[in-house]
């Protein structure tokens, strides 16, 4: 009879390498090989919205990968507003970040991140990939916009450090990103790599400033960026970041150093999946976020990532010490993480879902503004002009025309380029255009120009920043687009101008 080593595994799986990996998996039951892998020292796991469609969905999920690896950390890309799995189907019923900002009222931004922090305690989750804090300060920025709390270093600072608190107070792990900051640029890292070609003193002033708040939080997620004044490279697998941020914080951070997705273009193009791996490691990162399995094969994603290590040790590439010494030492934060999430007693979750829900109201609420752009009940039309996709916060569906219905308002959605007829005839529906970058999306601008000529007195329904907005009469400043955040444009719409 055969007998295999000690320190062999049947499956394949090498201990150190699965010991520095966040792998994704497809679907809302815990595959078989997610479960070997887990047997074998899988230090983390990512759910997405396919993951999640539910909160009572995410729970049973997680739950499920902590019955099979009690160490394993259970991390999510939940930031509220936008940008939500744990509610993919229905929306967030929390605020965007920039609304937060625009209230600026530090304390509901504690509040806010408490109410989150409750639903990921709920649903058994340990870490939460925010907050965002990247200074949005291109208005043309695809990806960041209402993500980020402000174009003002400082206001991000304290609204991230502010909803960070929350966050922790309720029990979760929080992670700052996307350093050394993804805010200035018009590229977006999913489909190419950013450019940031400021000089020195310009980016460390405007982007580096709020990451002094990161000794307070847990980890911190690096960005494929390229920032030329700090080195060469994407900031996620060059060299230059790791000292780049103990520079910024005085060398007194100590959490985990989680890179972005490195499924996303800016890195899987070009030096490719398998080698962005093994560099993000030479780099200095603890913890690789490999992304999401939706279109790709789920265990090929972690074979791979898993392989192209264990290649590098295997030719001398890696050190097999340094690599443990690193899985070590991620273990090691990931334990801290999982004894905070099991210290603090997870709440009800009907009960703090209901609580998301109020409060996320009042927020949305005090941010939206608008200039004559008052409806009646009479039926309206929506025109969704946005061009490109939101490829961060995924598939959504149109909450604008939810919203109108649920206030008793007869939405209708004409497929784009149907449009209603020139002029403002009184028998014809009322006219609302949704935007999000008008002023440097050819083709989004065009739409509306077009739509301008036509019906002049159509209500634009903004919901990107500010500084993105069209110059016209009748706008709504919306500060996103989620569930949330159309709510209160449709209340602020019928209710007349704020």
């Amino acid at each position: 009879m055969m007998t295999t080593p000690t320190d062999a595994r049947p499956t394949g799986w090498d201990a150190d390498a699965l010991g520095v990996l966040m792998a994704p998996f497809t679907g809302t039951e815990l595959p078989a090989w997610t479960g070997e892998a887990l047997d074998a020292g899988l230090a983390s796991v990512i759910l997405f919205g396919h993951n999640t469609p539910d909160p009572e969905t995410t729970a049973r999920l997680a739950r499920a990968v902590h019955a099979r690896a009690e160490g394993c950390v259970v991390a999510i890309d939940e930031e509220g507003g936008d940008v939500t799995r744990i509610e993919a189907a229905t929306g967030s019923p929390l605020p965007t970040a920039w609304a937060l900002g625009e209230v600026d009222d530090i304390e509901l931004t504690r509040h806010a991140g408490h109410a989150l922090g409750d639903i990921l305690a709920a649903c058994d989750v340990d870490l939460d990939l925010a907050p965002v804090v990247d200074v949005s300060t291109d208005p043309a920025n695809p990806v960041i916009g209402t993500r980020a709390y402000s174009d003002d270093p400082d206001r991000v600072a304290a609204h991230a450090r502010a909803f960070a608190t929350g966050l922790i107070e309720a029990g979760l792990g929080t992670c700052a990103k996307h350093f050394p900051g993804h805010g200035a640029t018009s590229t977006d890292s999913h489909t190419a790599l950013p450019l940031i070609d400021l000089d020195r003193a310009e980016f460390e002033r405007d982007h580096l400033a709020p990451w002094r708040i990161v000794p307070w939080l847990d980890a911190v997620m690096t960005a494929h960026v390229l920032v030329p004044v700090f080195g060469e490279g994407p900031a996620s697998i060059s060299p230059w970041a790791r000292p780049l941020l103990d520079q910024a914080v005085g060398g007194t951070f100590r959490g985990l150093l989680i890179t972005d997705a490195l499924d996303m273009a800016a890195v899987a193009a070009d030096p490719g999946y398998g080698e962005a791996v093994v560099r993000a490691v030479e780099s200095g990162a603890d913890l690789l976020c490999l992304g999401t399995s939706i279109r790709r094969d789920d265990e090929q994603m972690l074979r791979e990532a898993h392989d192209a290590l264990v290649s590098a040790v295997d030719s001398g590439r890696l050190r097999r010490e340094d690599l443990r010494a690193r899985a070590a030492r991620t273990r090691e934060n990931c334990r801290a993480l999982r004894t905070r999430r099991r210290f603090v007693p997870a709440p009800e979750l009907q009960q703090v879902l209901r609580r998301a829900e109020q409060l996320g109201a009042d927020a949305a609420a005090r941010a939206v503004r608008g200039t004559h752009a008052q409806l009646d009940l009479r039926p309206v039309t929506v025109l969704d002009l946005r061009a490109s996709a939101h490829h961060a916060s995924g598939a959504r569906s149109q909450q604008l025309v939810q919203a109108l219905r649920d206030r008793g308002v007869q939405a209708d959605v004409p497929s784009y380029p149907q449009e209603p007829g020139a002029g403002e005839d009184t028998g014809a529906p009322q006219l609302l255009a949704i935007t999000r970058l008008p002023r440097s999306d050819r083709e989004e601008g065009q739409r509306l120009a077009d739509l301008l000529t036509r019906r002049p007195d159509v209500i634009v329904v903004h919901v990107g920043v500010p500084d993105a907005a069209p110059d016209h009469r009748r706008l709504v400043l919306a500060h996103g687009a989620g569930r949330t955040m159309m709510r209160a444009a449709v209340d602020l719409m019928l209710q007349g101008d704020r």
